[in-house]
């Protein structure tokens, strides 16, 4: 029904009470640990397929299909951005799915090889089901006012029609046959089509319905729903008189789905699967999204689950192995984590090549930006840009996170061959050292790809820094001893701040430097010492009578160090972190059942790789609030974002499962929309920005449109 002014009101309470439900994610959290799980892709209820070598997909607010090889872990983006699509099927080279861009429900395919699309319907179709097997595509339609099935020739490029009853529906594909469901007799039965005999034939037609049928070969396994509960059946072309139960007890099952001799199903919302060689049935998961169907192929079941955000995630299940598989481009194994205060990124470690990911804290998304032929190494994050180095090409390489653009920043055409890992980031300016000049410090501006020779070393350094105008390294000068350098960009000015000294690496933060040191003592110790910038001084910054402060890593403010001081053995060693300026601990601590590898300070923020459930993952702790810096990074938005940069989501919804603010908040107020008369030339779009100034506009749509209809869009 229509809103009255009454119910616009209370629609626009409940936004009031959305807006002052909590802070934005950015800001949020401070000591709270937050897991990066990206195992399992967010995606939308549009459906989902799998084949021997890809899978595919979509992401939910995103218009086009994600293709996923299994082989190589990569991803493309398939079909229109302005279309709705749904029912993404994948086998061989090749995707079909259901699409609305001519007006109906028409079917397309891609040609993965050729990298081409085409129409297959006349582009009016009205499609409700597809499937594809080989270079069988087969799809019912109800634009002739009944419902047919149809089958495409990929080989030939003919369309045929093989039903005739005008009650057919839900067809499956297989090389030899393809079934369906038809309603010609009153009730749903099971009929199928012989390819080589051009002929149909009824399967099953016994009392009652027996719907979603599955075929693989020539047998057809369906939904059997002609007792009490809805069982799962097999029927076999050529052999049966009769449909064998495969199951049989009191539960409903549905959506069965069969791969050779394997078949899956959910049983009142769990997923199992079985043989149709022998008795009885396996769970995989419980709590399975039942409105989607799962799909099988070899030792593969991919399905869908919620999760406890209430995002519908994709998972896979190998049969075989009796476990759960990452799925997607950035879900290998991670490693090498570091932060900034909006960003993470991390390698991916897949099977076949290693990817950066780069984590966006702010709107929780991540994605991949490196390429599948890279071979990256120490991904580091600044502001806007990413650096890491490629062991495949000998160079570093920056992506702008802003832009989008991806650089290779040193050429060994001109002379410059990095050092793998001698290389530091902050903001635009990243450090690295020149190996192919003997040791040649090298300051690189991002923004300008403008390059400033530092200083030209005898060796290479045991380590350097870059801080705001400040560089710093450490050089060994004899067996044991180093000292560390200080270099003022600004005034061209090299200070030797610590000489001759047993120290391995030195870390810049908010005007000082910091090093841990041995002592040679009564009691031999290594103690942190710090140089204080503005007055010129080095003096000990924590320094006990015995036991060790090691490995100091610095943020603004704040060091990150190892300690053994208050541990029972020496030779175990836990984290520290403590705030220079203020001369204290801080009292932010991940949870006891951490199990910490890898761990590093950025921006506001700890990253680390924690194997607490055994499975490692990337987790983080903010242990402050973040900086201005990086509202400036935020990627130009386009004047009018094509719809894969947005997510949209239906306004009632949101409301009955209560995420709305969760949604609007996540987002931030300036990316979170109402849209008023969607995909019309009266469409209207209503930012939180604009309704804090002024809500009689929001009220005013409200009460000109059903509550259903409303949609809210999230801006990428």
């Amino acid at each position: 029904m229509k809103l009255t002014p009454k119910q616009g009101w209370l629609a626009a309470a409940i936004l009031v009470t959305s807006l002052w439900s909590g802070t934005p994610a950015f800001a949020k959290g401070i000591g709270d640990e937050i897991k990066l799980d990206v195992s399992q892709p967010e995606i939308a209820k549009t459906g989902f397929d799998i084949s021997a070598d890809y899978a595919v997909w979509m992401v939910e607010g995103d218009k086009t299909i994600t293709l996923y090889d299994l082989d190589n872990n990569s991803e493309v983006k398939i079909g229109s951005k302005s279309s709705t699509k749904t029912s993404p099927r994948v086998d061989g080279d090749y995707v079909v799915w259901m699409d609305s861009r001519d007006g109906g429900s028409d079917v397309y395919m891609y040609d993965i090889s050729k990298k081409k699309e085409t129409l297959l319907t006349s582009g009016s179709a009205k499609v409700s089901h597809l499937e594809i097997a080989g270079k069988n595509v087969v799809w019912d339609d109800k634009s002739q006012g009944g419902s047919d099935i149809f089958l495409y020739n990929i080989t030939s490029g003919d369309v045929e029609q093989i039903s005739s009853s005008g009650k057919a529906s839900n067809p499956t594909a297989g090389d030899t046959y393809i079934a369906w469901q038809d309603e010609r007799s009153g009730n749903a039965d099971i009929y199928y089509y012989d390819l080589k005999a051009e002929t149909e034939k009824a399967a099953v037609t016994t009392h009652g319905d027996q719907v979603n049928p599955s075929i693989y070969g020539d047998q057809i396994i369906f939904e059997d729903q002609s007792d009490e509960y809805s069982q799962i059946s097999l029927y076999t072309i050529g052999k049966s008189r009769a449909a064998k139960k495969l199951t049989d007890d009191s539960s409903d099952k549905q959506s069965p789905h069969i791969y050779k001799s394997t078949y899956i199903f959910i049983d009142n919302g769990d997923l199992s699967y079985g043989d149709v060689n022998k008795t009885g049935s396996k769970e995989i998961k419980s709590f399975v999204y039942d409105k989607l169907a799962p799909r099988v192929y070899g030792d593969y079941v991919l399905y869908a689950k919620t999760d406890s955000d209430k995002k519908l995630r994709l998972n896979l299940y190998d049969v075989d192995e009796k476990e759960s598989v990452p799925i997607g481009s950035i879900a290998g194994e991670p490693s090498q984590p570091a932060a900034s205060d909006r960003y993470i990124v991390y390698i991916s470690e897949g099977n076949k090549s290693d990817s950066v990911i780069l984590y966006d804290i702010e709107n929780g998304t991540n994605k991949a930006i490196t390429k599948t032929d890279a071979d990256p190494s120490r991904p580091l994050v600044s502001n806007r840009y990413v650096v890491w180095y490629d062991l495949s090409k000998d160079a570093l390489f920056s992506y702008d996170i802003k832009k989008g653009v991806t650089k290779q920043v040193t050429d060994e055409d001109d002379d410059q061959a990095p050092a793998e890992k001698l290389y530091e980031l902050d903001g635009d300016n990243l450090l690295w050292v020149n190996v192919d000049r003997k040791s040649e410090l090298v300051v690189t501006d991002l923004s300008t790809n403008k390059s400033t020779d530092i200083a030209s070393l005898k060796k290479d350094p045991l380590s350097i820094d870059i801080y705001e105008n400040y560089v710093s390294w450490v050089l060994e000068q004899s067996s044991n001893k180093a000292s560390v350098f200080l270099y003022d960009m600004d005034e061209e000015d090299e200070t030797e701040i610590r000489k001759n000294v047993q120290v391995k690496q030195a870390k810049l933060g908010e005007n000082f430097v910091v090093w841990s040191e041995y002592t040679d003592s009564t009691k031999p110790s290594w103690d942190l010492y710090s140089y204080d910038i503005k007055r010129g001084k080095a003096s000990s910054l924590l320094r006990y009578s015995d036991r060790d402060q090691i490995n100091p890593q610095t943020s603004r403010e704040m060091v990150f160090f190892e300690d053994n001081r208050l541990s029972p053995n020496k030779k175990d060693f836990y984290f520290e972190l403590y705030d220079v300026e203020d001369g204290t601990y801080s009292d932010y601590a991940w949870d006891d059942d951490a199990d910490v590898e890898e761990a590093t300070i950025g921006g506001n923020r700890l990253v680390w790789i924690d194997n607490r459930e055994d499975t490692p993952y990337v987790y983080t702790l903010a242990f402050a609030q973040p900086k201005d810096d990086d509202d400036d990074n935020e990627p130009n938005p386009d004047p009018d974002p094509e719809p894969g940069d947005y997510k949209e989501y239906n306004f009632m919804e949101l409301v009955m499962d209560k995420s709305l603010s969760k949604v609007m908040l996540d987002a931030g107020f300036e990316n979170f929309y109402y849209v008023f008369f969607v995909n019309t030339d009266k469409e209207v779009k209503i930012s939180i920005s604009d309704v804090l100034e002024d809500s009689s506009q929001l009220i005013k749509y409200f009460n000109q449109v059903m509550l259903e209809d409303v949609v809210v869009r999230v801006y990428k």
